[in-house]
């Protein structure tokens, strides 16, 4: 059984990234559940998704502390899902920084020395420039794809030609090569840190 708790920024993709995970998973033939919370995601609020996979799933839900991998879509969000990660879990997160909404008339900045806290809390943490790379590749809006390669270097039990298949079937043909190339970049990444 794996837990992956996956979670963002509203608009960035967390969703459809929890989509490519659980169905490459379902293609590998696992059992999969699946759940969403949007929130004031429009807004710019958190976006959290669950994904389970194994022999026999009952429930989507994760309990706090048990899950096997956080993939996180933006820093500070990585940071406040720490909870849901298990002690020898993976702690996966895009470097992006997005400034939080201000509450009322209040701008509030961005969080002191989160980089750090979330690289000391767990011992395995790969923090991806995946917005860098995305760019790199043409398109920003592939950074949740670079994070999906990443973390199929962390899922042997998923294989390459199921990751290839779910994107090529998720994209419309003229995006199908730079989510193909996001993935790479982002499989390529991790193996060599």
């Amino acid at each position: 059984m794996r837990s992956i708790y996956l979670t963002g920024v509203g608009g960035h993709g967390v969703l459809t990234l929890s989509g490519i995970l659980a169905e490459a998973a379902l293609t590998s033939g696992f059992d999969v559940r699946k759940s969403e919370i949007h929130g004031m995601s429009q807004r710019g609020g958190s976006v959290v998704s669950q994904v389970r996979y194994g022999n026999r799933v009952r429930s989507p839900v994760i309990l706090a502390g048990t899950a096997d991998v956080v993939i996180s879509l933006e820093l500070l969000e990585g940071l406040r899902a720490l909870p849901q990660l298990k002690p020898d879990g993976v702690l996966l997160i895009n470097e992006q920084r997005i400034t939080p909404a201000p509450v009322g008339r209040e701008r509030a900045p961005y969080p002191e020395g989160v980089r750090g806290i979330c690289e000391n809390a767990v011992d395995t943490v790969v923090i991806v420039p995946a917005l860098e790379m995305a760019r790199g590749l043409g398109n920003e809006k592939a950074a949740n794809v670079v994070m999906a390669g990443a973390f199929s270097a962390f899922a042997p039990e998923i294989p390459i030609e199921a990751w290839v298949r779910t994107i090529e079937a998720a994209f419309r043909p003229e995006h199908r090569d730079l989510n193909l190339n996001a993935f790479r970049a982002g499989q390529c990444f991790v193996e060599a840190e």
